[in-house]
């Protein structure tokens, strides 16, 4: 592997990794060397800090290195990522033209709902774009995965995130999130009226994976200019059977 000019510890690190998962096997201290032509003394502080994040794992037997678990889970979530997206699309654009709205997938990323794809019916300022965020407690798809997080996280979470009032409809209440969150789970679908931005109204449904677990969100929403508040409601059965299309591709019983 040619080495390059960067000297920082991220591009060391980075070229270290690269060797790691590159090899069809695990790799020696000297072999690591020789394919990052580092010094020594600099692959073993970098090796070091790789395993004290579980980026690589040390074999004492073998005295070999190969990629730790919490590179896999980083590999993992980028393949499932890219799962969903694959099983969601058909589904979405078929809900996009019934409907005649907008149409988002989203996963949770940390504290907020992290938008992977969106198709929309038509183009307004309020539109989100893959890669954008959205918080929690005043999206549908928020209040989605709320819903479906186990108890003690979800108050944690609750406890945790602002919840700013972006509308005078924006409901900052604990007690009422929690309430509504309880109300998702029976209705199969949640909703947000007017609380991010007062021209929209989404609703919102679970995609679970092949576990049982909630693994991203299906979300459809208008503007006022477009649609009623009442228009975009009427649409929940039709959103939760989206869901399910792509659940069920993804392996859910």
């Amino acid at each position: 592997m040619t080495r390059t000019t960067g000297s920082s510890i991220v591009t060391k690190s980075g070229h270290v990794i690269d060797a790691i998962t590159q090899a069809h096997r695990p790799l020696k201290f000297s072999e690591i060397v020789a394919r990052t032509g580092f010094v020594k003394s600099s692959c073993h502080r970098i090796l070091s800090v790789l395993q004290g994040e579980h980026l690589i794992e040390y074999d004492a037997h073998s005295r070999t290195y190969r990629s730790g678990p919490r590179l896999q889970q980083w590999a993992r979530a980028v393949w499932n990522r890219a799962d969903i997206q694959q099983a969601a699309s058909t589904a979405m654009a078929d809900l996009c033209d019934r409907s005649g709205m907008n149409v988002a997938l989203s996963i949770l990323d940390n504290d907020s709902v992290l938008y992977l794809r969106t198709v929309d019916f038509f183009n307004t300022r309020f539109a989100s774009h893959a890669g954008d965020r959205a918080p929690l407690h005043a999206t549908a798809a928020g209040k989605v995965f709320l819903a479906h997080m186990l108890p003690a996280r979800r108050q944690a979470t609750l406890d945790r995130i602002p919840l700013d009032k972006f509308t005078d409809f924006t409901r900052v209440s604990r007690d009422d999130l929690a309430r509504q969150c309880a109300a998702i789970l029976v209705d199969g679908y949640g909703v947000a009226d007017r609380e991010e931005a007062v021209d929209v109204t989404g609703i919102a449904a679970p995609i679970m994976g092949a576990d049982g677990a909630m693994v991203a969100c299906v979300s459809l929403w208008s503007s006022t200019g477009f649609h009623t508040p009442d228009q975009v409601r009427g649409q929940a059965a039709d959103l939760v059977r989206c869901a399910g299309v792509v659940s069920t591709e993804l392996g859910a019983a």
